[in-house]
Formats: C-alpha cells, sequence, structure tokens
C-alpha cells in the first residue's frame, strides 16, 4: 500500500493529465552550463534492441532547436499527419551519409525519400548521444572509434550539445534543410526511446509505436518496409490521446498495480516519475543542491549514499514505477551503500527522503 501511495503521489504531484503517459518535458530550455548526464548501459556492442517497441505507448516530450524554439511531441502527434521520430549524431556515418549529398553514398536514398514525403510524414530529428565520439563516453552497444573523419567528442555540457545543431545544420556539404532538435541533458529522449545512434520511430496519433527501425537505413533498404509506410499515411486518420478524466475525484490515478480497474484506463506507469527534485553524480537539484551525492554513478556491484543530513528513507523504483526490494548492506547516519549487483543494468529511481536521484547500473 505504501509503495501505491508513493508511486500515485509522485505522478500526481506534477501533471495529472500526463499521469497515463508521462512526460520528459522542461518549461524552459537548459542552461548551456548545464551538465549533461553519464551514459547508462545500452547493452553489449551491437545490441540495438532499447527503448521503445511497436505497441509501446510513448512518453511526452518538450526539446529545443538551437534558438530556444520549442517541440512538443504531444502537440505534433494531434497533427495531420503521422510523426516520424528520428535521431542521430554527428560521428555516426550512417546519419551523415544519409544527407550528404557530396559523397553521395548508398544511404543517400535514406534523405530522398524523406525529402521526398515531406507532404505524408511530421519527421522531428533529434540531436543527443555521439555514437562514436572521439573523446568522452562511448555507448555500451557501439564499437569504441579512436579516429573518425571529424574530431567529436561526447558532450559534457548542454551548451557542447546546442552548438552541435547549428554546426550540423550550417555544414555545406549536408542537405538537411529541417529543425534539429536537441535531447535535454538527462537524456530522457535517447535513453527512453532510442538507445540506438541511427532509430526510427512512427508514431500515432494515440502515442503508440507504430513502426520501429533499428537502423533507419537497413529500415528503408526494405522495400516492405518503406510500402508500409506509405501506405500507414495514405489511412492515417487523425485522434487525440485519450486522456483520463474525473482526476479530481482520484478515479483515474495509476495506482500502480497495471491492471485493469474496469474503467478502460491503462493503470501501468510508464517510463519515469515527474514533479519530483532529481539529481545526479554531484548531487541534487533545486532546494536540495550540494545535499546529497550517489558514487560511483553509473554504479557497479555497490553504490554508495552521502547526505549532509541524516538518511532516513531509501526506497528503489524502476522507470515502470514499480518499488525494488534493495536493503542496504551498510547504514549509518548520512551514509548508506546498497549491494546492486542483483539489479540489471538499466536506469533505476532512488527516492531519499523524498528526493530522487537518477542512478544508473552497468556491470
Amino acid at each position: 500500500m505504501k509503495c501505491i501511495l508513493t508511486v500515485g503521489l509522485l505522478m500526481q504531484s506534477f501533471l495529472l493529465l500526463h499521469a497515463q503517459y508521462g512526460d520528459f518535458g522542461l518549461p524552459t530550455q537548459p542552461n548551456d552550463w548545464d551538465a549533461v548526464d553519464d551514459l547508462i548501459y545500452y547493452g553489449e556492442l551491437n545490441d540495438m534492441s532499447g527503448g521503445y517497441h511497436v505497441g509501446d505507448t510513448v512518453s511526452n516530450f518538450t526539446l529545443y532547436d538551437f534558438d530556444g524554439n520549442a517541440i512538443e511531441l504531444y502537440e505534433e502527434l494531434a497533427g495531420e499527419k503521422p510523426v516520424m521520430l528520428i535521431n542521430g549524431s554527428v560521428s555516426c556515418l550512417r546519419f551523415r551519409n544519409a544527407f550528404n549529398f557530396v559523397e553521395n553514398s548508398q544511404e543517400y536514398f535514406v534523405g530522398e525519400f524523406i525529402e521526398n514525403t515531406q507532404d505524408l510524414f511530421n519527421y522531428i530529428f533529434v540531436y543527443g548521444i555521439e555514437a562514436h565520439p572521439t573523446d568522452g563516453n562511448c555507448p555500451s552497444n557501439c564499437p569504441n572509434t579512436t579516429s573518425t573523419d571529424s574530431t567529436v567528442t561526447q558532450a559534457s555540457e548542454y551548451a557542447y550539445r546546442r552548438w552541435s545543431l547549428e554546426s550540423w545544420t550550417s555544414a555545406p556539404e549536408f542537405n538537411f534543410p529541417y529543425p534539429l532538435y536537441a535531447d535535454n541533458p538527462d537524456n530522457a529522449v535517447y535513453n527512453n526511446f532510442f538507445q540506438r545512434p541511427f532509430g526510427l520511430l512512427g508514431i500515432g496519433c494515440d502515442g503508440t509505436v507504430a513502426f520501429r527501425g533499428d537502423w533507419l537505413s537497413y529500415f528503408l533498404f526494405d522495400s516492405n518496409n518503406s510500402e508500409q509506410l506509405l501506405d500507414w499515411s495514405n489511412s492515417y486518420v487523425t485522434c487525440s490521446i485519450n486522456w483520463p478524466d474525473n482526476e479530481e475525484d482520484g478515479d483515474d490515478v495509476d495506482d500502480g498495480d497495471d491492471g485493469d480497474d474496469g474503467d478502460g484506463s491503462n493503470d501501468q506507469i510508464t517510463h519515469g516519475f515527474q514533479g519530483i527534485e532529481y539529481g545526479n553524480a554531484s548531487g541534487t537539484s533545486g532546494i536540495h543542491a550540494q545535499s546529497l551525492q550517489a558514487f560511483p554513478n553509473p554504479a557497479g556491484d555497490f553504490l554508495t549514499l552521502v547526505s549532509s543530513a541524516p538518511i532516513e528513507s531509501a526506497e528503489w523504483f524502476n522507470l515502470n514505477g514499480q518499488q525494488l526490494q534493495v536493503a542496504p548492506s551498510r547504514t549509518g547516519t548520512d551514509t548508506w551503500t546498497f549491494d546492486v549487483q542483483a539489479l540489471e543494468p538499466g536506469l533505476y529511481l532512488l527516492l531519499i527522503n523524498g528526493t530522487a536521484l537518477r542512478v544508473g547500473i552497468q556491470r
């Protein structure tokens, strides 16, 4: 019962109307000096299975372009064209080749397909984690390269990520006349939607994934996939997301049991909490700044918490809102250590005295 109440309150506290779906939105563009989170574990080399799959309901997000213009996913889903969400980075050669008209590689047909179907699909491009940085963390599921045709480092601050948008869209060799949006400093879109360097998600107006491409170029190489996309566009009917109603009397508040209350709503809490203070490896945000530290983060076998105030409670949750039984192996007034060897690699939320920390586990 405590877990159900905790999860329900966390989800309610930020945005009731988005309780069923979740939201990664930020009300304003991040500051240039905001630190970008460390990479989580994305799987073994060449494992591109992470992220949303066909049939999943996606969370909302708000991202910003170089000039600070915002785009909100759920607003785009209400449009007349199906949304095609694509991610890429400067060091991903497949992404670069798809729009490099100078080299005219075999993957340039991807850019031509996009250019020729602008009237059929709403393409949204997201820039985030570098696939093959020459300096900095490399995603666990991507080959670690020491040199490429360009020197690109993994962004450590939002400014680097934001200015990469400008350098990409202004490069003369690329035919890329589309808006490009930077992932937030917490890498929320990459971590939840993709976990791969050049992915595609075709998303219906109800927020459900209709198409998924592990690699956009390989996906479109298959003529059956491109034909199915065109058929989808031709038969597309707009709709609106069926937000839970009667929230004031609590009838449709997610209760965390992943079951059916008989009211037609899906009780599963998807991908994250909102309206609470988040922290990272250097501490927490807001009024709790510098009061709580977790290290190492990402953790391998053990995670240690150090607080400037007594730690009274520590609760672990996965990103579906399920509470996990992770007992501290050592406790003190302001220092607790957890044995996390039993946890699967991935991203978790650790709720400490009402403040949530994002904690990564990697092996």
